[in-house]
């Protein structure tokens, strides 16, 4: 029998939180907006992460693996619905 390597990707929801000050409610949302950003682009690890429900995943690739070498099969497979961002009336 051979043996294969599939690496999977997916999604998994994270959550952080950031204090910022503002003089209004529409100032507020405007520095939330931009905090939240710098946020997204950080690499640091978040408050939380939702491990329960990993979304929207794809089989990255599949090596077929032999005594010399790994083979690549296929890569970008998809196999789960697109739970994030579902198509209306889908």
């Amino acid at each position: 029998m051979t043996e294969y390597i599939v690496k999977l990707g997916f999604w998994l929801r994270a959550y952080d939180s950031i204090a910022i000050e503002a003089n209004s409610d529409a100032a507020a949302i405007e520095a939330a907006k931009v905090a939240a950003k710098h946020a997204m682009e950080s690499a640091s690890q978040p408050e939380h992460i939702d491990t329960d429900d990993r979304r929207e995943g794809i089989i990255a690739y599949i090596d077929r693996v032999t005594a010399r070498r790994r083979e690549q099969v296929i890569e970008a497979v998809p196999f789960d619905d697109d739970r994030i961002h579902p198509q209306p009336g889908g």
